[in-house]
């Protein structure tokens, strides 16, 4: 442990206790679902399907359960490989999660027909949400910035919610398919998605390799729990390089896959075309005739 960092010795955080701030942002965002579904919804004439329904409560509860006790406090005062986990999920789980939820008239209620539609949108295509991730997730990794997360709530909250705004910007180019925002087709999102893991190899290496304590807020809580800085370091460093690194190449396996199987079914309706196929309706009758 370093000379003069502040160490925990004991798990005073760890005493079950229930956030309310994370309960009451879960619960407006589940029952603003069941609100706009069952009441906006209808009176536009919008259907929402079960599958929307269960991926959106399914991102409020990852939300709630990462956020909440034992995480919370474990990922504020004693880990930073929780913390990194904390954040991963709600990135890489959470966010996109969220977007599949959403039913497309939902989104135009919720963005389209308001105030803020133009700077969603710009926020939203595909070089602006990659920068605006890129740029929060390395100044998330600021020892300063980390540091004050642990004792001031209402910057941890902060901090929290831009990642998850970002978060959704970064994915909107690829889940999104309304024409009123950008969306990528097969070929722009496997380049996208190979472009985006590229930034966390700078705070990865960082993290895998350093040799002291980079955040003086967590000296003494791996200890604690039973394993050195170093390791929580590592371990921190191995969730962003290769458990994140191996979802965003399941994802671009996926969508390669997805769009060479495209291409198959197209030259395979073109080539079980009978020649007459391609005639006009007369065409087709003069031939008959004939």
């Amino acid at each position: 442990m370093l000379p003069g960092a502040l160490a925990l010795v004991d798990g005073r955080y760890l005493r079950f206790q229930v956030y309310p701030d994370v309960f009451t942002v879960c619960a407006a965002l589940a029952i603003g679902y069941w609100y706009a579904t069952t009441r906006i919804g209808p009176a536009r004439g919008a259907v929402t399907t079960r599958r929307q329904a269960v991926w959106w409560y399914a991102s409020v509860a990852t939300i709630f359960v990462f956020a909440e006790w034992p995480i919370h406090p474990l990922a504020e005062h004693y880990s930073f490989a929780v913390h990194m986990l904390e954040h991963e999920v709600f990135s890489f789980v959470a966010a996109p999660m969220m977007l599949l939820g959403t039913p497309d008239w939902l989104l135009r209620w919720a963005v389209v027909e308001r105030p803020w539609y133009r700077v969603v949108r710009a926020l939203t295509r595909p070089f602006a949400a990659g920068a605006l991730y890129t740029v929060v997730l390395l100044v998330g990794h600021w020892p300063a910035v980390v540091n004050e997360t642990t004792h001031n709530e209402p910057f941890h909250f902060a901090m929290h919610l831009v990642l998850y705004l970002a978060s959704l910007a970064l994915w909107m180019p690829v889940i999104n398919r309304l024409p009123e925002f950008a969306t990528l087709g097969r070929p722009g999102t496997l380049l996208y998605m190979f472009v985006i893991s590229v930034p966390a190899t700078l705070p990865t290496i960082m993290l895998i390799f350093s040799t002291h304590v980079l955040y003086s807020s967590y000296a003494g809580g791996p200890e604690y729990l039973g394993w050195g800085f170093k390791a929580d370091q590592e371990m921190a460093g191995a969730i962003m390089g290769a458990v994140v690194q191996l979802e965003v190449w399941v994802l671009v396996a996926y969508n390669f896959f997805a769009w060479w199987a495209e291409e198959q079914r197209e030259e395979q309706q073109l080539s079980g075309r009978a020649p007459w196929d391609n005639l006009t309706v007369p065409e087709r009758s003069a031939r008959t005739v004939r």
